[in-house]
């Protein structure tokens, strides 16, 4: 072999001895290196697949998860007779894209099926199927008897990109009726005014959550039961005290009322004296429930029975009197000498049309409504023991019936900034005072229920879901006045209506006790001279009351009277309520009680 040959095998091999090590020491670090991230592997899945297995799992079963709301269903209202009121229903919104696949005469045959269901003409679902549109909106809103009736089209012909949507709604059967009593439930669910607001916990429910895993395409949701799963509680049904005849007739006579003497609004309560219940009570103008959202009926839905105050007038002469009676500062013999005129505080007061009568009794005080015989009673009582016993027929304070925004009314306080000593005087004939329809009727149901003040209430039960039942008892308040001192009132006030010629509130076979009231209405720097209100407050049968009724019409043009605008509705209403509540003419019943 040649040397040379020889000489560069052997450097060959030299050199092949030399990078062996190199090669091998490669290898241990490559063998290292995959080592090293075969143990960094095996610990992310140790630490993802062991330690952090339930946070894993959890957020796999969440982006699985559907978990479905479950609406509690608001509950009914209805009145003591079983009328509806307002009631829970759903509205449905039916959408869809055109189908753009499917040739014209199946599109055509579609519309044909749906047009019935939808309630609408085959044109109109035919243009919107064959729309340029991406989604088309078949009906928004549409009853109950739509959304069922086109889903059940949808499962038949497996319309799967159709989507139907329902959504609860408060739904108010008669409209208008019995409106600012009841309240409305707005689009978004929030309750306004009424019942609806001051039992919203109630009536609301509470929702319930129902489990649900979407499928492989996320289009449809398949129902599971999961642990967590919490059947909503629905809302209990409230009945009223109100009886439906009773409230139709007193609106109906309230409304007549407003119109026929020109006025521009009123309210009439109807209560049970002896147990506070609210039989009637209506206001007027008003509106629709179900068209809460028009702006035009913001103002109608206001109940002014509970939070609209007015100067009474004449009719705070009955509290008046009763306190001054119980205090034994006039008694019913008490007489009085009337010039017409009375200083009080450096201020003049005058009677009505600047009557002068001269020597008169206490009932003549009621007939003729003397406005300087009353301050005078007043005034010999004094502040504290006025104002006392004022509050102790329930003025001044919320009466706390069961419905949302009552007022506490407006009575001045001795010492609080705001009172004089003419107030004193004026208060006595229902001036610079203000109350509510309902405080005013309930201080003269404290007098035909022999003094006794009891709690109005509307709610006759509240009917949870469960079946407890929670019945709402009479609540005697307080003893306003004594039983004496009441029956004294009452018999002046039932003397002086059958003496009055000029007053209409007599109701022929019955006794009646009430009061008229002719208000001044305040405005900056003194009264409107070209507007009053009239008003009347009485109940019936004298011997056994069982119906008060206050009637308030506001701003009257036919006359500025309340024996002319009020009275009259007194007497037509019980007139018609005397039938609607079974109470028998006097001497009908005398005749069974002997």
């Amino acid at each position: 072999m040649p040397r040379d040959l020889i000489a560069c095998r052997s450097e060959l091999d030299h050199m092949a001895a030399q990078s062996l090590p190199r090669i091998q020491l490669r290898m241990r670090l490559l063998q290292g290196l995959i080592l090293a991230i075969g143990l960094a592997l095996g610990a992310r899945v140790f630490y993802w697949q062991i330690l952090q297995w339930d946070v894993l799992s959890q957020r796999a079963l969440d982006q699985q998860l559907n978990e479905a709301p479950l609406h509690a269903r608001r509950g009914d209202i209805k009145t003591s007779d079983g009328l509806i009121l307002a009631r829970e229903t759903y509205l449905y919104t039916i959408q869809m894209p055109p189908p753009r696949i499917s040739t014209p005469e199946q599109i055509r045959e579609l519309a044909k099926t749906l047009a019935p269901a939808l309630k609408q003409s085959y044109d109109a679902v035919l243009a919107k199927l064959t729309s340029k549109e991406k989604i088309v909106i078949l009906a928004k809103d549409a009853p109950v008897s739509v959304g069922e009736a086109v889903r059940e089209i949808k499962e038949r012909q497996n319309l799967w990109t159709m989507e139907i949507t329902a959504r609860p709604a408060r739904f108010y059967p008669l409209g208008a009726f019995a409106a600012p009593l009841i309240g409305f439930v707005n689009v978004p669910g929030s309750a306004a005014y009424g019942i609806e607001k001051a039992k919203d916990v109630e009536l609301r429910g509470i929702d319930g959550t129902k489990g649900g895993i979407w499928n492989a395409l996320r289009l449809d949701r398949i129902p599971i039961e999961l642990p967590a799963d919490k059947p909503a509680t629905n809302g209990a049904d409230i009945t009223l005290t109100l009886n439906s005849r009773a409230q139709r007739i007193t609106e109906t006579e309230l409304e007549k009322a407003v119109r026929d003497s020109r006025g521009v609004s009123g309210s009439i309560v109807v209560l049970e004296p002896k147990t506070g219940r609210v039989l009637a009570m209506a206001s007027y103008p008003t509106a629709d429930l179900n068209a809460f959202s028009d702006p035009a009926n913001r103002s109608k839905y206001i109940n002014p029975a509970i939070s609209s105050i007015y100067e009474p007038g004449s009719t705070f002469k009955v509290m008046t009197i009763a306190c001054a009676l119980d205090a034994g500062t006039i008694s019913w013999n008490s007489a009085f000498d009337d010039n017409g005129t009375l200083y009080v505080g450096g201020r003049e007061i005058h009677n009505h049309d600047n009557l002068a009568p001269g020597r008169v009794s206490l009932g003549d005080v009621f007939k003729m409504s003397l406005n300087v015989e009353a301050a005078k009673i007043s005034v010999g009582l004094g502040a504290e023991r006025f104002y006392q016993c004022i509050r102790n027929f329930g003025l001044g304070a919320p009466t706390r019936i069961e419905l949302a925004s009552e007022v506490a009314g407006d009575m001045k306080s001795v010492g609080d900034g705001r009172w004089h000593d003419i107030d004193l005087a004026t208060n006595a004939f229902g001036q610079g005072i203000a109350v509510t329809p309902l405080q005013l009727a309930t201080a003269m149901a404290a007098v035909a229920n022999q003094g006794k003040l009891m709690r109005p209430y509307i709610i006759q039960e509240i009917r949870q879901s469960n079946g407890n039942i929670i019945q709402t008892k009479p609540e005697f308040v307080r003893q306003a006045i004594r039983a004496n001192t009441a029956t004294q009132i009452t018999e002046l006030l039932a003397q002086s209506i059958g003496a009055e010629s000029t007053n209409k509130a007599l109701v022929p076979g019955y006794r009646v006790a009430g009061k008229t009231g002719t208000a001044s209405i305040p405005i900056p720097g003194g009264f409107d001279a070209n507007a009053t209100i009239a008003s009347f407050a009485g109940f019936l049968p004298v011997d056994d009351p069982r119906l008060v009724i206050l009637v308030k019409i506001d701003k009257p043009q036919t006359s500025e009277w309340g024996s002319q605008i009020a009275s009259p509705v007194f007497s037509s209403l019980a007139k018609q309520l005397v039938t609607v509540f079974g109470i028998p003419p006097d001497d009908v019943r005398v005749r069974l009680s002997k």
